[in-house]
């Protein structure tokens, strides 16, 4: 008899990143029963990316947009535990145990884990501490960070993840309002390819412009419809590293 997955590791996938194979291989690493669902939210990679692993499944999400593809994902998840992991996002080693360790804790519904780029330069380094003292500060947690939380909670909140993007500010909020988030001490790496592509300020200021224009009540597919037309004239490139996170 196949066991059940503790965990259910859902990935929208936007397109295939170089790392995308060691990725894949972190997550298995885990010591826990698990399954990876790899949710494809672009059609020119059906076909292309496969399961590779009897516990990996492909999921494909016919909606454009993060918040829809998690959406598909979750609907699917079979463990009791849901990582939400971005196709461009190395958890660390040992990610389960530290999950299961949170968990424990009767007040804790969720969190997430603390963020690096896997390139450093002054100006990024300055936007990590940032961040993880906006995330520490506002209890929110942004989507490059393996947002985790029980399964049958996250399908209590899948009203939250009804928009094209933005999904994570969503879904910090719902889940904050059922109880504790925590910021675990290890560490995911993310792509910095996006700032080192468009320029970090550049890129910065992209990302700014639409929270701030979500934050004052901005339509989430307006907001989608600009700033994903502008990333595809530039790189072609859909996976907006940084705006929803």
């Amino acid at each position: 008899m196949t066991e059940s997955p503790k965990f259910s590791v859902i990935m929208p996938l936007h397109r295939e990143h170089e790392r995308l194979s060691r990725i894949r291989s972190r997550v298995h690493s885990a010591g826990s029963p698990l399954e990876l669902l790899i949710v494809l939210n672009d059609e020119s990679l059906i076909g292309r990316i496969r399961a590779e692993r009897p516990n990996e499944h492909i999921v494909v999400c016919q909606r454009p947009g993060r918040g829809y593809a998690l959406a598909s994902g979750v609907s699917e998840a079979k463990g009791e535990i849901s990582v939400v992991l971005h196709g461009d996002t190395m958890l660390p080693v040992g990610w389960d145990s530290a999950i299961l360790r949170a968990l424990s804790d009767a007040r804790v519904v969720g969190g997430g884990f603390h963020s690096v780029f896997d390139k450093s330069s002054r100006y990024l380094d300055f936007l990590v501490r940032l961040s993880n003292l906006l995330v520490i500060m506002r209890q929110g947690m942004w989507g490059d960070r393996a947002i985790f939380a029980r399964t049958a909670l996250l399908r209590d909140c899948a009203e939250a993840l009804d928009v094209p993007l933005f999904e994570d500010v969503r879904l910090s909020k719902a889940l904050g309002r059922r109880g504790k988030l925590v910021l675990l001490d290890q560490t995911v790496v993310t792509s910095a390819d996006h700032f080192w592509k468009n320029g970090p300020f550049t890129q910065s200021m992209r990302i700014l412009k639409a929270r701030t224009w979500y934050a004052l009540g901005g339509d989430p597919q307006k907001i989608y419809d600009y700033y994903y037309s502008r990333q595809t004239r530039q790189d072609r490139d859909k996976h907006g590293k940084g705006l929803s996170e």
